[in-house]
């Protein structure tokens, strides 16, 4: 199943049920607790991306494994989720990666490589030296944008009113998602 950026928004609430549901472990009680109610609500999303690009992947690429360069959040995301899946995942980090990310994207399974004084020298090395392997971009890519989404359509059937979404904008994919699920509603962006 390959996503378009054209997706209808029938499309991301099948896309929102699917990652709800395959993200609950059950607790002691019996009942099923879900992984992303308890993450800062920007990490929801970066969350939520990142399953479902794993969650759409072909079989051979389920098997063989991905690879990213992030500086942190997204990097844990696909860490975080590539472990519950049972997909291998490579994450390039620039050097300036704050350790603490580096060493929970480690302790989350994936093989971190330290490369590069910034993003871009990180994103180009994963590139080309690991080319085998699909690359997930954490902003542009049609599957994280479509799993970002799935908080805007959350947001629209707890509050079908609601005038405005403060939406903080790092690399973009959150705002890319609730942009394409929350077209009428007045979004207003924090750049930082």
């Amino acid at each position: 199943m390959c996503l378009s950026f054209c997706q209808k928004f029938a499309d991301v609430q099948f896309i929102l049920k699917k990652i709800l549901l395959s993200s609950r472990v059950p607790s002691k009680k019996g009942l099923y607790i879900d992984h992303l109610l308890f993450i800062n609500i920007v990490y929801v999303s970066i969350h939520r991306g990142g399953r479902n690009a794993l969650m759409l992947l072909p079989e051979d690429d389920r098997k063989e494994g991905v690879i990213t360069a992030s500086a942190g959040n997204h990097a844990l995301a696909l860490a975080w989720h590539g472990k519950d899946l049972g997909i291998p995942v490579i994450c390039v980090m620039p050097k300036s990666a704050p350790m603490t990310k580096v060493e929970k994207c480690r302790k989350f399974g994936a093989h971190v490589i330290l490369h590069g004084d910034h993003i871009g020298e990180a994103k180009e090395f994963a590139q080309s030296e690991y080319g085998h392997l699909r690359y997930i971009n954490g902003y542009d890519d049609p599957e994280i944008i479509a799993g970002a989404g799935t908080m805007g359509i959350e947001i629209l059937e707890q509050v079908p009113d609601v005038d405005v979404i403060l939406v903080p904008v790092g690399g973009a994919g959150l705002i890319a998602g609730k942009t394409h699920t929350s077209i009428l509603v007045c979004i207003i962006i924090f750049l930082g």
